[in-house]
């Protein structure tokens, strides 16, 4: 039987998703209350209330759909959910509750995440937003932000249901993997023709030069500012793991460093200078970065960056996606890559000093 196609009206979700949260949280429930929030170019986020039948207390629910016409498509649900279960009542990284899952596109018609909602507005690293919020409330957001990362790092991901999901990974390769699968994503795989000569740089210069992980660590995949909630200055929940997978601890600092991320004010986020982060991470994690291996992964943040946009600007011309603003996003193709060869061009520099200080 073929699967339904997507349908977010909120009569056909209560219909589809209703019997199936059901089951999940062992209670029949009403589904009502549906609202769309507009951000993101990558999965469908709703939320819904689900109340008992014959009474009880509703619960806000947030639905995740992964949208087959996504930025990231096609999706899993699991990864992420696995995450957040692993994740659940881990003090110094608030996430949300999680309640189920499907990645049988014959419940609603794609992968679908059902979590709590959480309270909190989302700030962003743009230089008049972090002033308003003013230093204090920056410095215990930088805080959180950081504790959050070296709590992430230190869970044991192999006592949990994680070690079913992504079995036995080798250090030696989690980056040369990660260079691979965004060289995919890219639409490189079947036709490396239409890639750009930077992107051919890249994928070479990061597949000679990919660093052994020095420990192997779940990895947010996207671990920004921007990404998480928070109220008064505190973060209370991070989100969007659709990311989520097994790798090098320095791939999510130096995504969460890049300079493309500091709204212009050269600090972490818009929100902590990078020495401050750094250090607190060590501290925190036990755990001292290597500036080689984090320069490495900043090369590979550009160039999973390009892979979006390029990706981002196929699917609008092919027609499997209509999202104005994803194409729009062709036109920031050409000064990622020079950024990236600026960062390639760093690196080398950097590891010339570093053989000839040796």
């Amino acid at each position: 039987m073929n699967a339904p196609s997507l349908d977010l009206s909120a009569d056909t979700l209560s219909r589809r998703l209703g019997p199936f949260l059901s089951r999940a949280l062992q209670r029949p429930l009403r589904l009502d209350g549906w609202r769309r929030f507009p951000a993101g170019f990558s999965w469908i986020t709703l939320g819904v209330r689900a109340t008992p039948d014959g009474g009880g207390e509703a619960i806000d629910l947030i639905l995740r759909i992964g949208d087959p016409r996504g930025l990231l498509a096609p999706y899993r649900a699991e990864p992420e959910f696995r995450a957040l279960e692993a994740l659940q009542g881990l003090a110094a990284l608030p996430v949300p509750r999680v309640f189920a899952f499907s990645d049988d596109p014959s419940v609603i018609g794609a992968p679908f995440l059902v979590t709590g909602r959480v309270d909190g507005d989302t700030p962003m690293p743009w230089k008049g937003a972090a002033e308003a919020r003013g230093e204090a409330r920056n410095a215990s957001l930088a805080q959180d932000f950081t504790d959050g990362l070296a709590a992430l790092h230190g869970v044991d991901w192999r006592a949990t249901p994680l070690q079913r999901l992504w079995g036995e990974v080798d250090a030696a390769s989690v980056a040369r993997e990660q260079t691979l699968y965004w060289w995919r994503h890219a639409g490189f795989a079947d036709d490396a023709t239409k890639a750009p000569p930077q992107m051919h740089h890249a994928m070479r210069w990061l597949l000679r030069h990919a660093p052994t992980a020095p420990r192997v660590v779940i990895v947010h995949g996207d671990y920004r500012v921007g990404n998480f909630l928070q109220q008064d200055g505190r973060i209370t929940a991070v989100l969007d793991w659709e990311l989520v997978h097994a790798g090098d601890p320095h791939e999510d600092l130096a995504w969460a460093a890049l300079r493309v991320f500091s709204g212009g004010t050269g600090r972490v986020g818009g929100i902590m200078d990078r020495a401050a982060f750094t250090e607190r991470y060590a501290h925190q994690a036990g755990f001292t970065p290597d500036p080689v291996a984090w320069r490495y992964y900043e090369v590979l943040g550009l160039y999973k960056s390009a892979s979006m946009l390029l990706s981002a600007a196929q699917r609008v011309e092919s027609g499997r996606a209509q999202d104005v603003r994803m194409a729009s996003m062709g036109f920031q193709v050409a000064s990622t890559l020079l950024e990236l060869n600026r960062l390639m061009a760093e690196a080398a520099s950097e590891a010339r000093g570093v053989e000839l200080a040796s």
